[in-house]
């Protein structure tokens, strides 16, 4: 008891988080593996690069590789006895990388992008009951040489899933939700994520554009005015949502149509911004800020805003959208 004790007392004083701080040390063991200069991904196949038996967290995943296409490398990862993967992610927009740009560099503690092509990584806590498998695939590469490949993955043996201090039920898994290009109608309401489930909305990353290149405005600025929409939670089935944002560049933190540029910090990120084509990325990470939920929860967005207290009338003149969503959620 007095080693648990002291453990704490340092973890506290030495500002360690909290997932190693409330448990004790001398039951938890380190994994870590890599990968180097492989060639692996020429086979065009799904390729398994990790394979860990027991109970756990995987808490860092690092990738590298200077070739055309990594971005399209597809990463899935398999908990337990799952047949098809909780998480399957391209190396972009898995880690908030936005159309598949080169040069938009962004850091923060749970996700980010260091490099040209590759230098990736991903530090959300990954927890297994049994065994995880991580495999890759790029199907564009197939057949080709000199396409080197490089990773990491590290974490934690016998270690509680916490978050913000709160420690998640035994049962907690860790799902991806997708929405890939999806054309969305001005003002009209699309699902980020729909699960029956209790849990934890931990992080959303998007990335949007108008779709009407041809489009006239009145003003040239409503070209962005898809970005009055609302982010909206309806929980346990309501019928009426709980509002989570005032404007979806509210949401990601920024505002006014993100009119001061780029940003990237441990809570939220603008990661790719274009005013002239109406094209924006950016992640919001509710760790510090997380959103609980019970039985159930639907996430939706708009493209584009009502204005209730005036009739609902449309705001501005918003253009049909494009989207792509990765929505990170832990189910018990």
């Amino acid at each position: 008891m007095n080693k648990i004790i002291l453990i704490l007392l340092l973890g506290s004083m030495l500002g360690v988080p909290d997932s190693f701080s409330q448990v004790n040390a001398l039951e938890l063991e380190s994994f870590s593996t890599k990968g180097k200069q492989s060639e692996i991904l020429k086979s065009g196949n799904e390729e398994v690069l990790y394979l860990k038996n027991g109970k756990g967290l995987l808490h860092h995943m690092w990738f590298g590789g200077d070739f055309e296409e990594i971005e399209n490398t597809i990463i899935r990862i398999y908990v337990d006895d799952e047949k098809e993967s909780s998480i399957e992610m391209k190396l972009s927009e898995g880690f908030a990388n936005a159309f598949h740009s080169d040069n938009h560099y962004q850091s923060a503690s749970i996700i980010g992008k260091t490099g040209v092509k590759g230098g990736v990584y991903n530090t959300i806590k990954i927890p297994f009951g049994k065994r995880i498998k991580i495999t890759a695939q790029n199907e564009h590469i197939k057949g080709e040489t000199g396409c080197y490949f490089w990773w990491i993955f590290r974490g934690t043996t016998n270690i509680p899933l916490t978050i913000n201090g709160v420690t998640l039920p035994e049962n907690s898994r860790m799902k991806l939700y997708k929405v890939e290009d999806e054309l969305v109608n001005a003002y009209a309401e699309f699902n980020l994520c729909d699960t029956k489930k209790d849990g934890l909305l931990y992080m959303v990353y998007m990335q949007g554009e108008a779709s009407e290149p041809d489009k006239i405005y009145e003003v040239d600025w409503y070209k962005l005015s898809f970005l009055e929409a609302c982010m909206r939670a309806y929980v346990g089935g309501a019928k009426e949502p709980m509002f989570l944002s005032s404007g979806l560049e509210d949401y990601f933190l920024g505002t006014f149509y993100f009119q001061s540029g780029r940003f990237a910090n441990d809570l939220a990120g603008l990661t790719y911004f274009d005013a002239e084509n109406a094209k924006f990325a950016a992640y919001r990470i509710h760790d510090r800020d997380p959103f609980y939920f019970k039985n159930g929860l639907r996430l939706t967005c708009r493209a584009g805003e009502t204005w209730p207290e005036k009739n609902n009338i449309k705001l501005h003149d918003a253009p049909d959208s494009k989207f792509t969503t990765y929505t990170w959620v832990y189910e018990w």
